[in-house]
């Protein structure tokens, strides 16, 4: 059997085809995978861009800056279906084909809002921002699918944490820029800038990017294998309509599994309460002192959330050296033997950061603290709910190694369903009871959920062998890790359930 430079078995085993993408070389995999994560980070600040431009738009479309605000839940809601949608659609066309033209879509609907100035193109600038949502929800999915495709299992945790990471400073830049634009420009310019970027990334995409499951042959030129893998005609074996039909039904299939459903609930927790926290934040900063707010102008409000980018620094130097080494340094523990429960260990310290901060977030709106108090709150909250998020997709991509993207995307509607809903009952929530009892039970919730982690810690085994109905065999294969006999020699391959789906 194959194996790296450490002694470690490659999983999956690659082929002896140079061509392979198991056999890219290092820059080769270094530059798809950054061309990836730039596009989950252009897709976030695209659709997320408006965060701050609600209050300049009221007085144009006469209505509310609630009202206004709603584009953000609609594009929550374009973000869930696009990422089902696409799935299918991946497997049919190709991924890089799929990427391109979502990034048009992107840029298409990006100089549609910016056009919607008009005081009766209210209900039209709502339906681009949902239609905005569903083509940038495409990059994160299909990336996952394609850090799978690229790369051994030992290193899908850090890479699934490099384009995780991009996709969700996309969330949190989005209102930093949008903030200074709209101080001094129209809010429209918003909109204009993330179209430029946009453009950008078409380029590198038709210039730089190859299909990972194209069946073009290296010896063609350029210019062909170009046009056939962005006209998806380049995929090896691509789906039926019939299969694409089936894999909408595996989204599901794993979302209502126990694996998925307690997964995908922990997620909805802790994910759905620091967006709720990162939505509402900007409403309490902007309002007046005498109403319980910091009375910030959209300047100083851009300024608060550069505390969110010092939690982006560190969940990405957590995620950079724990995801894979913790699991491994485990694994070798166990005399070598890899369970992707192992995975699971990385989120007791991200997870427990999520209540501390969300309760110290209701804290300082209660009794009106420091702002400086609500910036560490906001920070530690985003450092742990951004650590979730890639640590749990590297455990469910061991447990669905053949269904990422079907994975990936359900777990999206976890993810973001809580968020969506977030503006229609927050609001009346702390009315009636006041934000120190509504972001106090939230802590309280959150760190309730972090049971969620001890259960598949000592139960995922168990769950993970009642996925054999998504296949026709469910193979059972244990890997055994360089260092387990002492001489650095991997031992043979022993048993541990990992599922391989073939529906």
């Amino acid at each position: 059997m194959k194996k790296d430079a450490d002694g470690t078995i490659l999983i999956p085993q690659p082929s002896d085809d140079p061509d392979d993408p198991l056999n890219w070389s290092d820059a080769r995999k270094n530059i798809t995978l950054s061309i990836w994560a730039f596009a989950c980070f252009s897709s976030q600040i695209s659709a997320m861009t408006n965060l701050q431009g609600s209050f300049l738009q009221a007085p144009v479309y006469h209505k509310t800056p609630v009202q206004v605000n709603y584009n953000i839940s609609l594009t929550l809601a374009g973000l869930i279906i696009g990422p089902m949608l696409v799935v299918p659609l991946g497997r049919r066309f190709g991924l890089c084909c799929c990427l391109l033209w979502s990034t048009v879509g992107v840029l298409a609907t990006a100089i549609w809002s910016a056009l919607m100035t008009g005081e009766k193109d209210y209900g039209a600038f709502l339906a681009s921002r949902f239609v905005a949502g569903v083509f940038a929800g495409c990059p994160l999915i299909l990336g996952s699918a394609m850090v799978v495709q690229v790369f051994f299992r030992h290193h899908r945790g850090r890479c699934l944490h490099i384009l995780h990471i991009p996709y969700l400073l996309g969330v949190i830049t989005a209102p930093i820029f949008g903030g200074y634009i709209i101080s001094t420009q129209s809010w429209t310019v918003q909109f204009w800038w993330t179209a430029g970027m946009n453009g950008l990334l078409i380029l590198l995409i038709l210039c730089f990017l190859e299909d990972s499951e194209s069946s073009v042959a290296a010896k063609e030129s350029l210019l062909h294998r170009r046009l056939r893998t962005y006209t998806g005609r380049a995929v090896a074996t691509p789906a039926s309509w019939r299969d694409c039909t089936r894999m909408v039904r595996n989204e599901f299939r794993i979302g209502f599994s126990p694996l998925g459903m307690l997964a995908g609930f922990f997620l909805l927790v802790d994910f759905g309460f620091s967006t709720m926290t990162l939505v509402m934040v900007n409403l309490f900063l902007a309002d007046p002192v005498d109403e319980g707010g910091y009375g910030f102008t959209s300047t100083e409000i851009a300024s608060f959330t550069f505390c969110l980018w010092i939690g982006v620094c560190i969940a990405e130097l957590y995620g950079h050296f724990v995801s894979d080494r913790l699991p491994l340094w485990l694994s070798r523990r166990q005399s070598g033997i890899w369970r992707p429960e192992f995975r699971l260990h990385c989120l007791w310290a991200p997870a427990s950061l999520v209540p501390v901060g969300v309760g110290l977030f209701g804290a300082s709106l209660e009794y009106h603290l420091h702002w400086a108090v609500l910036a560490l709150a906001s920070m530690l909250t985003f450092i742990g709910s951004m650590s979730i998020v890639p640590h749990t997709t590297a455990y469910l991509t061991d447990c669905f190694p053949d269904l990422v993207a079907e994975m990936s995307a359900i777990m999206g509607l976890y993810r973001l369903i809580f968020g969506l809903t977030t503006t229609f009952f927050i609001t009346p929530w702390a009315a009636a009871v006041g934000v120190g009892w509504v972001f106090g039970t939230a802590a309280f919730i959150s760190l309730a959920a972090l049971g969620i982690v001890g259960i598949l810690v000592s139960w995922g085994e168990l769950f993970r062998r009642q996925l054999g109905d998504f296949t026709e065999t469910a193979p059972e294969t244990e890997l055994f890790v360089a260092g387990a006999d002492g001489d650095g020699q991997s031992q043979q391959v022993q048993r541990e359930f990992l599922v391989s789906n073939t529906p």
